[in-house]
């Protein structure tokens, strides 16, 4: 069960992304008035969109594809042959078998891939502006995405590890980290509950050799969704 403060950041995260609507919206932003903790993270949530956006590289379509559309545009539909009268059975078959087409394709049409849900911000655990992390999660393939904003490098003979740390109990690996690039995670067991804490630590080289963090805790966060 999530506790308040959790509730709170996860609808930080859906009011920065836009995603928090209609009455629920209004009444979000009157309590955002009122505690300037939760209008702090708020303001989390929206600089971390915000990198993520300045990372999109916009791609301009080559010359070609519009002069292709101008001429797609510019030609004049060919006349259409008067068919030729059939019998009403050929009609009736033919429409069967638009239907059951229709039926095949329109579900397929409609089922849309969900985006990834940002569930947690992963800031720098000593207070220092070395950039953070976004935590995403995809459920249709379940995994964790996590995207890093100019955070700090390291050095060849080392690795980034995250890892899932239950209130009170023992870190679990989630897998090593991209430190230039997102990073796609499988999830080997079930999805972290909220609450769990989210930590990256700097290991040697091919991750912790005991299945436990050795290196400092460079980046850490709560688990919001």
């Amino acid at each position: 069960m999530k506790s308040r403060s959790h509730y709170h950041a996860a609808l930080a995260a859906e009011y920065a992304l836009g995603t928090l609507r209609g009455a629920a919206r209004i009444q979000f932003e009157q309590k955002i008035q009122n505690d300037p903790e939760l209008a702090a993270e708020v303001a989390r949530w929206q600089e971390a969109f915000t990198q993520l956006d300045n990372q999109i590289v916009p791609v301009f379509p080559p010359a070609s594809v519009w002069k292709r559309i101008q001429h797609n545009l510019a030609l004049q539909p060919a006349r259409l042959p008067v068919p030729a009268k059939r019998p009403v059975r050929a009609y009736i078959g033919w429409a069967l078998a638009a239907g059951l087409a229709a039926l095949l394709l329109i579900p397929r049409l409609l089922v849309q891939p969900e985006a990834p849900t940002p569930v947690a911000i992963l800031a720098s655990s000593d207070g220092a502006q070395n950039g953070q992390w976004v935590v995403s999660v995809d459920m249709s393939t379940r995994s964790l995405m996590l995207t890093p904003l100019k955070a700090q490098g390291i050095a060849d003979n080392r690795s980034l590890e995250l890892w899932a740390i239950p209130p009170g109990g023992k870190p679990r690996s989630l897998g090593l980290l991209n430190t230039q690039q997102p990073t796609q995670l499988a999830l080997a067991e079930k999805m972290p509950d909220p609450g769990y804490t989210l930590a990256i630590s700097l290991e040697p080289r091919g991750g912790s050799p005991t299945g436990q963090p050795t290196g400092a805790v460079l980046y850490s966060g709560a688990l919001a969704l």
